[in-house]
């Protein structure tokens, strides 16, 4: 399959290449350039410029949509992934971006958008259920639980879930995943609430790969956390969707 990959010189982008490149023929997008490896820049949202010359260097990296073209699956992990960022960031980044992107996937006709989510997108419902869902036998949040956000970067993540679903029930998009991730720090966790959350690296690589490669259609949330017994979201439908097991513990 041909996957396009924005974001692709981040930590999860950069992981995602190494676990597909062997099986796939991937096209890279990020803002900047990936040392060793063929990409396009690319400035997903196509800001105005007022200098002529920055305009010519945005007119290249507003090009970026062609790289569509053929592509069956888009992995969209560029954004601004600070919680705290301001909206002046998150807009364009997060926002404007996520928009063009499953514009561009739809109108290419690609089958599939995986977009890179965050628990962010549900924090609200997770303190409201705190400390209840930590619990091994508490009350899970499930792929079911509708976007509550609690600031300007979860509220962008919610936007693109939104998007997303709206694609595929216009017929736009033949599937989308929306991926909550956890948190993704390479090496152990080092406090309690990174091990709640944590995917580790394989986990994170062997969900990546069934969320290109696993057959389903139509609209579907799932999480991306590795097996520790007190975090917060349920994995029945990960599991069933993607037939996807995490290996790793906390």
């Amino acid at each position: 399959m041909r996957v396009v990959i924005t974001g692709a010189a981040g930590r999860i982008g950069t992981q995602a290449i190494e676990e597909l490149a062997g099986a796939h023929d991937l096209v890279l997008l990020d803002s900047r350039g990936i040392p060793g490896r063929r990409s396009l820049v690319a400035n997903l949202a196509w800001p105005a410029a007022r200098r002529r010359w920055l305009r010519c260097l945005q007119a290249r990296a507003a090009r970026w949509p062609r790289a569509f073209a053929g592509a069956d699956v888009v992995l969209h992990l560029a954004a601004n992934r600070l919680p705290v960022a301001p909206w002046r960031h998150v807009l364009p980044d997060n926002i404007v971006g996520t928009w063009n992107v499953i514009d561009a996937a739809a109108r290419h006709r690609v089958a599939r958008v995986v977009f890179a989510s965050s628990n962010w997108a549900v924090k609200a419902l997770e303190r409201e259920l705190a400390p209840a869902c930590y619990a091994p036998d508490g009350a899970k949040i499930g792929s079911d639980a509708y976007p509550r956000p609690l600031n300007a970067y979860g509220i962008s993540k919610a936007f693109g879930e939104i998007t997303g679903r709206a694609a595929v029930e216009e017929g736009r998009l033949r599937s989308f995943v929306a991926v909550r991730i956890g948190s993704y720090i390479p090496g152990p966790p080092k406090t309690e609430r990174e091990c709640r959350l944590r995917i580790g690296t394989r986990d994170l690589r062997s969900l990546l790969r069934r969320c290109v490669e696993a057959e389903f259609d139509g609209f579907h949330v799932v999480y991306a956390v590795s097996a520790q017994p007190t975090a917060p979201y349920d994995l029945a439908h990960t599991r069933r969707l993607l037939a996807w097991e995490p290996q790793e513990l906390s």
